[in-house]
């Protein structure tokens, strides 16, 4: 039986972002679904971002980083944790290796963040926004559409990856899902998955595996696709103890970190101040998610 999260309250907020086409809010519908609150209720510092839902990643970052120094402000701290989905892994990224300055950030998860791109993206491109001249609308009425065209595999592998580092003082955490199948004809998920399959094998709909893995730690999430990760889906898949585990894992690296030399000089420039002011090692596949979680508590 693990403990309740209320054992485990993080010293540093956790900052959620959001993917391609995400926001924060929209009317009484919640991106992070059932996730915010519950863990607020458990006293984790958590909030949620919003940057534009179709700009480049580059653009998406500035935002993110003006969005992440107000939240550290909020709560009197100088350093912070991402918790990213989708392609808000690589805004997280940009951030990380090209904007905090700072060191503020400790640690980036990633929820099926495409690292390596996903050929949904390209299929997208020549099959829907050239064919319908889809993008080419966008842009003359003034709308940034640059998303799409940086989640491809070229421009993941040529432009982004050779350019974003990772860097020595964060680590680096990464989930992946899949289904077998998306039995729902209703959600492009159910056309994009099979397509998907034939190209990059296992994947949730819109990410595969092979392009969800990245840093440190790699766990996957198995029967699960690309919007159950944050309660959207139409399954009814409860997704909150994905977040409880990554909690966990966060409350172990804070602890460890006390005394690790990789992050020892950020803590104790952040503990000074406060005085003042008064890539993928382990992998593992879990079908049952509650096997997950007894195995991080053990």
């Amino acid at each position: 039986m693990t403990s309740p999260l209320s054992s485990f309250k993080l010293k540093y907020p956790v900052i959620l972002s959001h993917g391609l086409f995400g926001f924060s809010r929209l009317g009484p519908i919640v991106y992070f679904n059932n996730i915010i609150q519950p863990l607020k209720s458990f006293g984790i510092k958590c909030e949620a971002t919003t940057v534009h839902p179709t700009d480049s990643i580059k653009n998406r970052s500035l935002d993110l980083y003006k969005q992440m120094n107000e939240i550290m402000k909020s709560y009197n701290t100088d350093h912070c944790h991402f918790l990213a989905h989708s392609m808000g892994g690589l805004d997280s990224r940009y951030l990380i290796s090209n904007l905090d300055q700072n060191q503020s950030v400790l640690s980036l998860t990633t929820l099926s963040t495409p690292h390596r791109g996903s050929y949904i993206a390209k299929w997208s491109i020549d099959n829907i926004t050239e064919r319908f001249y889809i993008e080419k609308l966008i842009k003359k009425i003034g709308i940034p559409f640059e998303a799409i065209a940086n989640l491809t595999p070229d421009y993941l592998e040529t432009d982004f990856n050779p350019n974003v580092l990772d860097q020595p003082h964060v680590t680096y955490y990464s989930y992946g899902a899949y289904k077998d199948s998306i039995s729902n004809i209703f959600t492009p998920l159910y056309y994009f998955h099979d397509i998907l399959s034939k190209k990059e094998g296992k994947n949730d709909g819109l990410v595969s595996l092979a392009s969800a893995k990245w840093g440190e730690q790699f766990k996957v999430i198995s029967n699960c696709d690309h919007r159950d990760l944050i309660n959207l889906g139409w399954s009814g898949y409860n997704a909150f103890p994905i977040y409880e585990n990554i909690i966990r894992d966060l409350y172990k690296l804070e602890q460890e970190n006390i005394t690790n030399p990789k992050l020892l000089s950020s803590f104790i420039l952040n503990n000074n101040k406060n005085n003042n002011n008064d890539n993928g090692k382990n992998i593992s596949i879990y079908p049952n998610f509650n096997d997950l979680i007894k195995r991080n508590t053990d």
